[in-house]
């Protein structure tokens, strides 16, 4: 199988199952009164701790030997709170202007808008 083709297919596969945690726990909070960027930002976190070990060993593993280091975390975390900056932001101006049912539909579009771009970053700079 191609690496490329691979390696978008985990990667895939493995942000459906973010996503799912993710949103799962924006929804969950943020239907308790919850506010809509603390709760974005537990949701992404829940996410992010299964991405990174799985995509660190599974999606990228050729690049990482199966081994991730504390490199891989810096850079990961870099680039979490970036994107976590651009997804808390984008739900919560939705959020000041459309229903909360509609921000919570909304979040799986976010985030698959990020993960083009996550992607990219992922196998080019964090798990290199």
């Amino acid at each position: 199988m191609n690496v490329w083709f691979r390696q978008i297919f985990l990667f895939g596969v493995i942000g459906v199952v973010q996503v799912a945690i993710d949103s799962g726990v924006l929804i969950g909070l943020s239907a308790l009164g919850v506010s809509i960027v603390i709760s974005n930002v537990v949701g992404r976190i829940s996410g992010a701790c299964a991405g990174f070990f799985l995509n660190g060993t599974a999606t990228f593993s050729s690049q990482t030997n199966r081994r991730l280091h504390g490199q891989h975390l810096t850079r990961f975390i870099v680039n979490w709170v970036a994107l976590t900056l651009v997804s808390t932001s984008s739900l919560y101006l939705l959020s000041r202007h459309i229903s909360m049912e509609a921000t919570w539909l909304a979040k799986p579009a976010v985030e698959l808008f990020l993960a083009f771009i996550s992607f990219f970053i992922s196998k080019f700079w964090i798990y290199t």
